[in-house]
């Protein structure tokens, strides 16, 4: 990617698209083009990382780490998708690993170069804020998403305990969503949405006073898989 290439870039980038021009060639001259191998980090999970980078081409990823050592990517960034580093903002470590799933080219300042430049403008910096915000809520539906699927298999083992069912059985509906909540360890909203996602996959037929166990095989692997 030529400078030229990058300025046409920034021109439509959220936050760099509200700077004047001028703004924009100086930062397309202070930009650090950088190249990453797949595998490679652009910064570490619980490390200080205080830049903002602009993605030319290929794929990166943030990946967190569990306590018991698991990798798992949060969600992927393809071309002209742009990070704001959150040590940026707070000097404290990052929340995840920021890494290059395939081969990666890369534009980046560092906090000294692009926040007094940012700053010159009043609607660039409530974009930072929509961006953030925006990040902040795709995070929280894809961890949504992993909180759903292991409660699914913990409530799905929880029933299978309890009722022991026969394929077709139909049983009484003898504890309440609070309880279940209780005994998978979430909240009854969220046992709701997974009873119901149960009825619409055909696994439990749900009503407000029976359950009816319509294919238990589906529902044993899934209490395999919690």
């Amino acid at each position: 990617m030529s400078k030229n290439e990058l300025r046409q870039c920034l021109e439509t980038a959220p936050v760099f698209s509200k700077l004047s021009p001028a703004d924009r060639d100086e930062l397309v001259q202070l930009a650090q083009r950088r190249q990453y191998h797949k595998g490679q980090c652009v910064c570490m999970q619980d490390t200080i990382w205080d830049e903002v980078l602009h993605v030319h081409g290929g794929r990166l990823g943030w990946s967190m780490l569990s306590l018991d050592g698991k990798r798992q990517v949060v969600f992927e960034l393809g071309p002209c998708d742009v990070v704001w580093g959150h040590s940026l903002f707070d000097n404290d470590p990052m929340p995840a690993s920021l890494e290059a799933l395939e081969p990666t080219v890369i534009y980046a300042w560092r906090r000294e170069v692009v926040m007094p430049i940012v700053s010159r403008n009043v609607e660039a910096v409530w974009d930072v804020t929509r961006v953030l915000v925006k990040a902040m809520r795709t995070v929280r539906e894809v961890v949504y998403g992993f909180a759903f699927h292991r409660v699914s298999g913990r409530l799905a083992r929880l029933l299978l305990n309890r009722y022991e069912p026969e394929e077709g059985q139909s049983v009484r509906r003898d504890i309440t969503l609070d309880e279940m909540a209780d005994g998978v360890g979430t909240t009854r909203e969220l046992i709701s949405r997974v009873l119901h996602s149960f009825d619409d996959e055909g696994m439990i037929k749900v009503s407000r006073a029976r359950f009816t166990f319509v294919n238990r095989e589906k529902l044993e692997a899934l209490a395999e898989s919690a």
